[in-house]
């Protein structure tokens, strides 16, 4: 997510990416890499999407240059880390849902709130293995999805375009009984989206 400076003499402005030591990505001559792209104005928004990156620490690197005289603002480098895969498969009438995987989840989902600056979760009821009850399972799936309901907000409301934007979700029914494995499934694969 790159909100533009201020360019003094109003000229636009051409966003430009660079991930590591690879070479820079810009907004106009990689239009499929911003969800607003071109020359852009004072205070634009876009969201950059790389393509996928290998688990491990990552540096990206941004800076705009002045679409007339083509003069650079300072860079702005930040670093972040690319987890390997978190979450066991779950595969139905196979994987019998844990506490630990409620569990994951949470803390999963925590991350991602705090990456996009939220507040994290006091979650209703601690979920203890051999302790928890299967009864308060679609609490607490409840729960994680209004968690998560908030990131896709702030996610899809960042820019005027919904070219990245996280689609509809149409939840899967929790049902009663024992947790089920696409429920969980849908819930995991929404968290490595985001």
């Amino acid at each position: 997510m790159i909100t533009t400076g201020i360019e003094p003499d109003g000229q636009t402005q051409i966003v430009e990416v660079k991930i590591d030591t690879g070479v820079w990505i810009n907004s106009v001559d990689n239009p499929e890499m911003f969800s607003v792209s071109g020359y852009l104005g004072n205070g634009a928004k876009t969201v950059y999407q790389s393509v996928a990156l290998a688990a491990g620490n990552h540096t990206v690197t941004v800076r705009c240059i002045d679409s007339d005289i083509e003069s650079s603002s300072p860079e702005v480098m930040r670093t972040f880390t690319v987890l390997p895969p978190l979450f066991e498969t779950i595969t139905a009438n196979e994987t019998h849902v844990k506490a630990i995987h409620i569990q994951m989840l949470r803390t999963a989902v925590n991350t991602v709130r705090s990456y996009y600056n939220l507040s994290q979760v006091t979650w209703s009821e601690e979920i203890v293995a051999g302790k928890s009850t299967i009864k308060n399972w679609p609490f607490h799936i409840t729960e994680l999805r209004k968690a998560i309901e908030s990131v896709i907000t702030i996610v899809n409301s960042f820019d005027s375009s919904s070219t990245f934007d996280i689609p509809p979700i149409t939840w899967l029914p929790i049902g009663t009984g024992r947790p089920k494995a696409d429920v969980m499934q849908q819930i995991q694969d929404l968290i490595l989206e985001l």
